[in-house]
């Protein structure tokens, strides 16, 4: 059920970028597996779903942003919070990666891998800060649509 809500968050995220003339460009299988292969992980299935839609915003990738300020990855750019800041004090920042940011790096998105489709994603405000704000990206892309605030609240509770 959770592939097909996601199926259909991604298809009205695929109208809110067009509004914003944000091209949309799929990866391909091969290149996902690519990927995987030389980051020796696996994507969560949802990731999967998301970047074989989707490549993120791979048209404004590095320097620009959507109408809000945020930025979605593209494959390539998705990178472990240890390649990111070696020197994070996060205990798991080798199964940590970043897949968004919000105005030019203010702060970052990422998901913690705790298992093969288990996974936590959250708020970075610096190397060694993670807030939880779910565990599905189905709901994290409707609170990035609906512009929620608890995609600004970094600050630990």
């Amino acid at each position: 059920m959770e592939i097909k809500k996601l199926q259909d968050v991604i298809t009205d995220l695929i109208v809110f970028w067009k509004k914003q003339n944000i091209l949309i460009c799929p990866t391909s299988e091969q290149k996902i597996s690519e990927f995987q292969k030389n980051r020796y992980f696996k994507f969560p299935a949802d990731f999967l779903e998301f970047y074989s839609k989707v490549d993120g915003m791979k048209t404004l990738y590095p320097n620009e942003n959507d109408h809000e300020g945020f930025l979605f990855y593209p494959l390539d750019a998705v990178i472990s919070v240890s390649n990111e800041f070696g020197d994070s004090a996060l205990i798991n920042k080798d199964q940590i990666f970043l897949f968004a940011d919000y105005m030019h790096k203010s702060w970052w998105y990422g998901f913690e891998l705790i298992s093969a489709d288990n996974y936590v994603i959250g708020i970075f405000s610096d190397k060694n800060s993670f807030k939880p704000i779910t565990n599905s990206l189905a709901d994290f892309i409707e609170m990035y649509m609906k512009d929620s605030p608890k995609l600004y609240d970094y600050l630990s509770s």
